[in-house]
C-alpha cells in the first residue's frame, strides 16, 4: 500500500519567485541569477535551522519577510539605501501578492507521476492563510486532498497538533503517512513527534553532516518511497517523541 504524501509547502514545492526578484535586483544593478536567489534562500533557511538547533525560539513567521530579504541580499548588495529599497519594495509587493508564489516544471512532474503512481497527497504548512490560493495559482491544488495552513488551522509547526488534526482527518495513522519539508527542526521534528516518518528536502548539500534521510528535490521521490518508512533514518527526532 502507498504511503499517504503530506508535503510543506514554501520550499518543497513552491518557492520565492526567482524571476521576480533576479529582475527587482537587476532593476538596481545587480546582477544575480534565478538560481543564485534560490540557493540564498536556501542559505537563509539553513541558518534558521543552525539558530532552531541552538533554541526552540521560532524566527521563522509571517513577519520574518524583511529579515529573510536581508539575510538574502546582504552579499550582493553592498548600499544600504539600496537594501532597504529593494526590502520595502518587495514586502509591499508581497501585501499584495504572496512573495512565495512560483513553482518549477518539474515540481508538477513530479507530483503528476505520484498521482498516477496511485498515491494521494495533503499540504501542511506554516503560512499566512494564503497558502491555498497560491497552490490554486501555481496550478498545484488539484494534486492535494487537503491543505492546512497554520494561519487558518490555528497550530503551528513544529508543535504535533497540526499533524494529528491532519491525520485524524484524513483518516490515516501516522505509520500510513510520510512528511516531505525542507525545514529541519519545523517540518522534519514536527512530523517525527506526531510518529510520522519525515523526508528532508535540501537541494545544496547544506546539511551534509545532520541526521536524517534528505533527497534534493521531489523529483527523487518516486524512488525513496520504495524504502522502508520505517527505518530509524526518517526519524531522527525518535528519541524526542
Amino acid at each position: 500500500m502507498n504511503p499517504y504524501l503530506l508535503f510543506d509547502a514554501g520550499g518543497t514545492i513552491i518557492f520565492p519567485n526567482v524571476e521576480y526578484l533576479s529582475n527587482i535586483m537587476k532593476e538596481y544593478g545587480i546582477d544575480v541569477s534565478e538560481n543564485y536567489v534560490l540557493k540564498k534562500t536556501c542559505e537563509v533557511g539553513y541558518l534558521v535551522d543552525v539558530q532552531l538547533s541552538k533554541s526552540d525560539e521560532l524566527m521563522w513567521s509571517e513577519g520574518f519577510l524583511p529579515t529573510f530579504l536581508e539575510m538574502m541580499l546582504k552579499d550582493v548588495v553592498d548600499s544600504k539605501k539600496i537594501l532597504s529599497l529593494i526590502i520595502e519594495k518587495v514586502t509591499s509587493e508581497d501585501k499584495r501578492k504572496s512573495l512565495w508564489t512560483y513553482t518549477f516544471d518539474w515540481v508538477k512532474e513530479a507530483l503528476f507521476e505520484l498521482k498516477n503512481k496511485g498515491y494521494k497527497m495533503s499540504v501542511i504548512s506554516n503560512s499566512d492563510g494564503r497558502v491555498e490560493g497560491i497552490l490554486k495559482e501555481v496550478g498545484l491544488r488539484a494534486f492535494m486532498d487537503k491543505v492546512y495552513d497554520s494561519h487558518v488551522v490555528g497550530i503551528t509547526k513544529p508543535d504535533k497538533r497540526i499533524f494529528t488534526q491532519a491525520l485524524d482527518e484524513l483518516s490515516i495513522s501516522p505509520t500510513e503517512s510520510v512528511y516531505v519539508g525542507d525545514m529541519f527542526h519545523i517540518d522534519v521534528l514536527g512530523a517525527n513527534m506526531a510518529g510520522i516518518p519525515a523526508i528532508h528536502l535540501e537541494p545544496f548539500n547544506l546539511y551534509d553532516k545532520w541526521k536524517g534521510f534528505r533527497i534534493g528535490s521531489v523529483r527523487e521521490l518516486p524512488g525513496v518511497l520504495k524504502k522502508n518508512l520505517k527505518s530509524e533514518e526518517f526519524f531522527p527526532f525518535k528519541v524526542r517523541r
